[in-house]
């Protein structure tokens, strides 16, 4: 029996990563790139040298993925190369909360866990973005698979583990200072685990960490004041936990990974459906709560502590920074949790034969929420702004034009996709800023981009008798522009205006003064 349950458990390992790499290479070489990845190119594109002066300055994070991903680039600088480190480490990450699976659960379990997580819409998405993200889930996966290693072994841990435990904790800080809300989390699985010395054991693995983490965290103080140096819209209690709800929730059976404000059936339906599933979960925790093991009381805490450093983010920066995307980090915890959980409570409490219909029901249910929101990520089979339509529509105009493009830091998508289509040879403005400001006011208000449009509408040759205005969403959506726009209609006509997914490019004729009025 254990034999068979260990084969089925390597064949859906097996036949996860098969669907997973099916779904991301194509779209990997097919997706044009968004701002977000261009900051990552514009990074890396100069070798490690330049990662290492300038990854901490401009991107205002941990620094360790963009100097990885800069020795990476040397070997092949292509979009495509550059996404496929994303979607090994997913790979990895698929493999790693398996094998923690395997080690801790039922091979069931380990199915189940390999399928949802490596078919997860957050999953997909984190292997086609240039970021760090897909590297978290699998430092994620490593902390929280030694952490109940070395808990499990207690006193007669081995001296090997804990050392990889502290080089991990170290690797994570440099890598994303999310992660540390991870480590917070394992402190609290430790606690829960009952053995002070576990606590103890803990505590010490964390003072070589930090030694290790000294020469970054003296700089983390200067990119946290950047970071929170321009306007911060007010944060409440209630509004952060409708965050971090909603996040959660999202991990758990999306309705789409960046859900909109518009109205949608598969949205509404997920609603009732986690509010039943909830309502089921804490009736049969209640009844069988003696049969919940403490490894799922360890990884709840873990999650739970996680989620409170993203809450506790959410108050010190605001919700721009504590979005779902940074929020990745707490994805690997509350999946384990949610598996271990479930597997407690089916073996004591469900007979087979409604086992085997929960779990027909269940991967009913995930496969079509995950379907939809996989083909929700990318609509229209490009990812914001559509960058490469955009320059191919640019370079049909005949007359040499400058291209201007607000807000500044997208500049940076349109640079990298002219760079690699045609070579640089137009000419694309603001020419530097990228990652120079912050808001003035609240989000989207008319005054909320008022030193970035300054600067921008300075930057605008006014010789030129036509431009190329770029404009993203922000400007479409909300009131943010509107002191761009006021300068363009008082100073051109438009001649051409074109939509792209979440962006518009206009053609701006300069209104000639009459000399005798």
């Amino acid at each position: 029996m254990q034999d068979t349950q260990d084969k089925f458990a390597r064949f859906a390992l097996l036949a996860v990563i098969a669907v997973h790499l099916a779904i991301v290479l194509p779209l990997a070489y097919w997706l044009t790139i968004w701002a977000d990845e261009a900051s990552t190119l514009y990074t890396t594109q100069n070798g490690l040298l330049y990662a290492f002066r300038h990854a901490w300055v401009d991107e205002k994070q941990a620094p360790l993925y963009f100097w990885i991903m800069a020795l990476w680039r040397s070997i092949n600088d292509s979009v495509f190369f550059a996404r496929l480190f994303s979607i090994a480490s997913t790979t990895a990450a698929i493999y790693l909360v398996w094998k923690f699976a395997r080690c801790f659960l039922s091979g069931r379990a380990a199915a189940i866990t390999a399928v949802f997580f490596g078919l997860h819409p957050l999953t997909i998405w984190a292997a086609l973005e240039v970021r760090g993200y897909a590297v978290g889930l699998v430092i994620a996966a490593v902390l929280v698979h030694l952490n109940e290693a070395l808990i499990a072994q207690g006193e007669n841990a081995r001296l090997r583990p804990r050392i990889l435990f502290i080089a991990t904790a170290a690797f994570a800080l440099y890598t994303n200072y999310y992660l540390g809300f991870v480590l917070a989390g394992c402190f609290a699985a430790n606690i829960v685990s009952g053995r002070a010395k576990n606590v103890v054991n803990f505590l010490l693995s964390m003072i070589p960490a930090a030694i290790l983490f000294l020469p970054q965290a003296l700089l983390v103080k200067s990119q946290f004041a950047i970071n929170t140096g321009g306007f911060q819209d007010p944060t409440s209690v209630i509004e952060g936990l409708r965050l971090i709800w909603q996040h959660l929730v999202t991990m758990l059976l999306p309705a789409g990974v960046f859900p909109t404000e518009d109205f949608s059936y598969l949205a509404f339906a997920r609603l009732w459906i986690v509010r039943v599933v909830l309502a089921a979960v804490v009736f049969f925790a209640v009844i069988g709560r003696r049969n919940i093991s403490n490894r799922t009381w360890r990884l709840a805490a873990l999650a739970a502590a996680t989620f409170g450093g993203l809450f506790a983010a959410y108050l010190a920066v605001g919700s721009d920074l504590v979005e779902l995307r940074h929020a990745t980090v707490a994805f690997v915890p509350t999946l384990l949790a949610a598996i271990s959980l479930g597997s407690d409570l089916s073996d004591a409490i469900v007979s087979q034969t409604y086992k085997l219909s929960m779990a027909a029901a269940g991967g009913v249910i995930f496969a079509v929420f995950f379907q939809a929101s996989i083909v929700g990520l990318y609509p229209q089979l490009t990812k914001r702004g559509d960058w490469d339509r955009v320059a191919d529509y640019l370079a049909q105009s005949s007359e040499f034009r400058s291209i201007y493009v607000f807000p500044v830091y997208d500049a940076l998508a349109l640079k990298q996709t002219y760079t690699r289509s045609l070579k640089g040879k137009l000419h694309i403005a603001p020419e530097d800023g990228f990652f120079r400001f912050t808001r003035d006011a609240p989000q989207g208000s008319p005054n909320s981009l008022a030193v970035e449009t300054e600067f921008f509408i300075s930057a605008i040759d006014p010789n030129a008798k036509e431009i190329w205005l770029v404009t993203g969403s922000i400007c479409t959506e909300t009131l943010a522009c509107t002191p761009l726009e006021t300068y363009v209609k008082a100073n051109y006509t438009i001649v051409t205006e074109q939509d792209f997914y979440l962006e518009k490019v206009r053609l701006l004729r300069k209104i000639e003064n009459d000399p005798n009025p």
